[in-house]
């Protein structure tokens, strides 16, 4: 049995997809399986991918994105761990090694993540991202701006079946909402101050696309949200006070990308219209209410 699945969800990188494969084949020290999931891909991918063989699990969908894709792949995976990597980036020697050594060192660590590196189209390293912390409390840093790069980060998989996997209906950012849910719910983090991907910026990067992205962290705030209040994270009018300030930060951004796909329209009535519409009323106006509604609740505990 693996001690590690990795998980890959695939499409359309098929300038990429051989030295992604190959990064994790390369992984020394470590027993791994390599679940690629195909999202549909029409540029070759799917001939790479076949040129593999038995080194890998293909699993095949259609329009499913990432958040159902990694949950496909769960369905096949046998690992211990699991792990993640985007078709587009690569491991660095010793990545997966680094996370299990983690994990054997102290068996209370449910995740394991560490830094990157940026590197271009052509694989060039153009930065590093270490990090540092913003906050005394990791729960809090989470939601209020996921540090963790997906592709950092491995995981137990009794944690994932904890949660119930990755939330589909936010495909962009159901890496950020997983670990929401699993800090919620009072497992260990712990990060490795060691660089092990190579993260790639080529002008097309699903992480690109603002509006979209702002749309799933409206939902993906919404549902932490309320999972820090139900499992106890936040407890306090003042911890409340402190989301509402991350709330209201997301209806800025909100607000932003609505600036940004709407900036050609003048008339008032138009924007009025459409600005409700920008700010969620379906989804993030109704986790304002909803946190008005706790922090009614709280404050009349408080007083009681």
């Amino acid at each position: 049995m693996p001690r590690v699945s990795v998980i890959v969800p695939s499409f359309n990188h098929a300038n990429f997809l051989r030295e992604c494969i190959n990064s994790v084949l390369a992984q020394e020290g470590v027993d791994l399986e390599v679940i690629v999931v195909d999202d549909g891909s029409t540029d070759g991918s799917l001939g790479i991918l076949a040129s593999y063989g038995s080194r890998i699990v293909l699993l095949r969908q259609k329009g499913g994105r990432q958040a159902r894709a990694r949950n496909l792949a769960l369905t096949v995976a046998r690992g211990e761990f699991i792990a993640f990597l985007d078709s587009d980036d690569r491991y660095l020697p010793g990545r997966l090694a680094s996370a299990v050594a983690a994990f054997d060192a102290d068996p209370s660590v449910d995740l394991v993540w560490a830094d990157y590196r940026l590197i271009d189209g052509a694989g060039a390293v153009q930065a590093e991202w270490r990090w540092a912390p913003t906050c005394d409390d990791f729960r809090r840093e989470l939601i209020a701006g996921n540090p963790i790069c997906n592709a950092t980060a491995t995981v137990r998989r009794s944690v994932l079946d904890e949660i119930g996997g990755f939330d589909e209906r936010v495909p962009r950012v159901c890496d950020g909402a997983a670990w929401c849910q699993i800090a919620a719910r009072g497992h260990r983090f712990r990060h490795l101050d060691r660089l092990v991907l190579d993260y790639r910026l080529h002008g097309s990067n699903d992480s690109a696309r603002f509006a979209a992205m702002t749309r799933d962290r409206d939902t993906m705030l919404c549902s932490a949200a309320e999972a820090y209040v139900r499992l106890g994270v936040l407890r306090s009018p003042a911890d409340l006070a402190w989301l509402g300030r991350v709330l209201a930060r997301q209806f800025a951004f909100r607000a932003a990308a609505w600036v940004q796909r709407r900036r050609s329209r003048s008339a008032w009535s138009a924007m009025k219209a459409e600005l409700c519409d920008a700010l969620g009323s379906d989804v993030a106006l109704s986790g304002w209410a909803r946190l008005q509604q706790l922090k009614r609740v709280l404050s009349g505990r408080t007083r009681s």
